[in-house]
C-alpha cells in the first residue's frame, strides 16, 4: 500500500492543508514519518511532550483547545515558522518563546494573556501577531493597535528585554 492523500481541509485562516497517511507496507519497513504540519484541536487541555520533540515541525495549529499554558520546551520547535495558539485558555507565555526565532506568524487572538514576554522582541521575522480578545495592559493594546502594530510591538518589546538584561 503506498501513500494514500486524504481531502484538504480549509481552515479558519483560509489555508489549505492536506494530510497523508503511510501504508502499512511503509511503517512495517520502519519508514520514518515526516510531517511539516501538525494540528491538534478539540478542546485538548493538554498537549503530549512527544510534540516538543517534533523539531521538523514548520507549522503547528493547537487553536480551538483548553490549554491554559505552553510549556518552555515550545523552544524545540526551531524551524517553527507558523503557530496559531487561538481560541485557548492561555494565561501567559513562556519566555523561551522568543526562541522560535524562523517565526513569520503567530496567533494568540482570544485567550486570557494579560502581559507578553518581553522576548517575543526577539522574533525578528514575525511578520504578524494576532492578540485580539485578550485582556493586554492598556500599554501594550496601545503600542498593538497602532499602525504597523506588529513591527512596533516587536521594537517595544525587544527595548523592554534590553532594559531587562541591563538592570540584572
Amino acid at each position: 500500500m503506498s501513500r494514500t492523500p486524504k481531502e484538504g481541509k480549509e481552515s479558519k485562516s483560509h489555508r489549505v492543508r492536506t494530510h497523508t497517511i503511510m501504508g502499512q507496507e511503509e511503517v512495517g519497513a520502519g519508514k520514518k514519518s515526516f510531517w511539516p504540519e501538525l494540528e491538534i484541536t478539540g478542546n485538548i487541555r493538554n498537549i503530549s511532550p512527544a510534540v516538543w520533540s517534533l523539531q521538523h515541525l514548520t507549522s503547528l495549529y493547537l487553536n480551538d483547545n483548553c490549554l491554559s499554558r505552553i510549556p518552555a520546551e515550545i523552544a524545540r520547535l526551531e524551524h517553527l515558522m507558523y503557530l496559531d495558539l487561538s481560541c485557548n485558555k492561555i494565561r501567559s507565555l513562556p519566555a523561551e518563546i522568543g526562541e522560535l526565532t524562523r517565526l513569520r506568524e503567530l496567533l494568540l487572538n482570544n485567550n486570557q494573556l494579560r502581559v507578553l514576554p518581553y522576548e517575543i522582541g526577539k522574533l525578528f521575522n514575525l511578520q504578524n501577531i494576532g492578540l485580539k480578545g485578550n485582556p493586554l495592559t492598556m500599554e501594550i493594546q496601545a503600542v498593538y493597535s497602532d499602525s504597523n502594530g506588529t513591527l512596533k510591538l516587536l521594537s517595544y518589546m525587544l527595548d523592554n528585554l534590553a532594559g531587562k538584561i541591563s538592570a540584572c
